[in-house]
């Protein structure tokens, strides 16, 4: 019996076919990790009175102002002891705003030593006003290798931190937006990701460097009812994500996944 000759669709569609399948399994690989994270227990190996490196992401603006607010009446800065704020380039009022922020800081604790403990980084846009559709994917791409090199500590305007930090990871990110704070949360767990896959290759499994990158999203005051576009892409990603309006509190972005924490107003 003669065999059917070949198509010249034949090679395209295995072809198709199995790049369906690879999207389809690194999709599911995405979903799961994502489950697991958000659901897994914090290992609790620090102790009381151990420095904590926390790097603040200031959005610009109103989101910069709020940010400020939310620290300025929720930290205390005897245990987060080293301070990174990152903002995005040509931003220059959040960066006095931020220096503002620790000089105030160090008159009321009556503390020069406060105004050595932290540090200022400027990142490029993720997308900037008016930028193209069509160009804001090679942008936002330059973000997020950007914030990796921060979170690695491998920024060039990264200065080398204290001795007693033992880590160059973040213990702690918080952030509320706008899109470069999708690109740090993104870039924590994908680097938490790789850390976890590495020990568990190599036998460590869950070692104290996967408790740091611990990423925190508090959602604008001003949404009352409906999340941020940041806040959507962020709710299954976050491991807290709050929320300061009741109609919010709840959401989640699928079945199995943690909740939005009410916390009330913080920025007041």
């Amino acid at each position: 019996m003669a065999s059917t000759p070949q198509t010249l669709w034949d090679l395209p569609l295995k072809i198709f076919g199995s790049l369906a399948a690879i999207g389809f399994l690194i999709l599911l690989i995405i979903l799961v990790s994502l489950v697991i994270s958000q659901n897994a227990s914090l290992p609790k190996v620090r102790r009381r009175g151990t420095p904590v490196h926390l790097l603040v992401v200031l959005g610009s603006g109103g989101h910069t102002a709020e940010m400020l607010a939310i620290l300025e009446n929720n930290f205390d800065y005897s245990i987060y002891t080293y301070r990174t704020y990152v903002v995005s380039s040509g931003d220059d009022l959040s960066t006095q705003k931020a220096v503002e922020f620790e000089d105030t800081i160090a008159q009321q604790k009556d503390s020069k030593e406060l105004t050595e403990n932290y540090a200022i980084v400027t990142i490029p846009r993720a997308r900037r006003v008016h930028q193209s559709y069509l160009t804001a994917p090679f942008s936002t791409l330059h973000c997020f290798w950007t914030c990796l090199l921060v979170l690695l500590g491998r920024h060039p305007n990264q200065r080398p931190l204290p001795t007693q930090y033992t880590s160059k990871h973040p213990d702690i990110i918080i952030s509320n937006g706008p899109a470069v704070a999708v690109c740090m949360i993104l870039a924590a767990k994908f680097i938490r990701f790789f850390i976890y896959c590495f020990r568990w290759a190599s036998g460590r499994g869950s070692k104290p460097e996967i408790s740091r990158l611990r990423t925190v999203y508090v959602e604008s005051w001003a949404r009352v009812r409906t999340l941020s576009v940041s806040g959507r892409i962020l709710l299954p990603i976050a491991d807290k994500f709050l929320v300061q309006w009741l109609p919010l509190a709840g959401r989640r972005a699928w079945w199995g996944m943690k909740e939005s924490e009410y916390c009330g107003w913080v920025v007041l």
